[in-house]
C-alpha cells in the first residue's frame, strides 16, 4: 500500500537526490500513482453511487412527508376553533402592521384552508395599519 522505496529515510530531510535518484524515485512511484489513480475512479464511482441513493431518498422523503401530513391532527381543527386561534395571534394592544412575518398575512401563508379561513374572517382585517 505504500510507497516502497530506498529513501524512506530522507523523506523528511533537505536531501537532494542525484539525476539517477530521481529517476528511481520516479520509478518507485509509478505503481502507487496508479493505484491512486484507481482508488480515485473508485471513490468517483462510490459517489455517484451516492448521489442517486441520496436523491432516491428525499424523493421517497417528500413522498412519506406528504402522505403524513394528510393524516395530520391540525388537519382536523374544526373552522371555528381556527377561528378562535387566529384571532388569538392579533396583537392586543395595537393594530396588526402589514407584515408578512405577523398575523394576519402570516397565516394566510401556511396552507390554502388556512388562506381561506384568514380571508373569511373580516375581524382579522379590519384593524391592519
Amino acid at each position: 500500500m505504500f510507497v516502497e522505496s530506498n529513501f524512506t529515510s530522507r523523506l523528511t530531510t533537505n536531501y537532494v537526490p542525484s539525476d539517477a535518484e530521481v529517476e528511481e524515485i520516479r520509478t518507485a512511484l509509478t505503481a502507487p500513482l496508479e493505484q491512486l489513480s484507481l482508488l480515485d475512479e473508485r471513490i468517483e464511482q462510490m459517489q455517484a453511487t451516492m448521489d442517486e441513493l441520496f436523491a432516491e431518498r428525499a424523493s421517497l422523503k417528500a413522498e412519506i412527508d406528504q402522505h403524513e401530513a394528510l393524516i395530520s391532527p391540525v388537519r382536523r381543527i374544526p373552522q371555528d376553533v381556527l377561528e378562535a386561534i387566529f384571532a388569538a395571534c392579533l396583537p392586543v394592544e395595537n393594530n396588526a402592521l402589514i407584515d408578512a412575518r405577523e398575523a394576519p398575512l402570516l397565516l394566510g401563508h401556511i396552507c390554502s384552508y388556512w388562506r381561506g379561513v384568514a380571508h373569511s374572517m373580516p375581524t382579522l382585517w379590519k384593524a391592519i395599519h
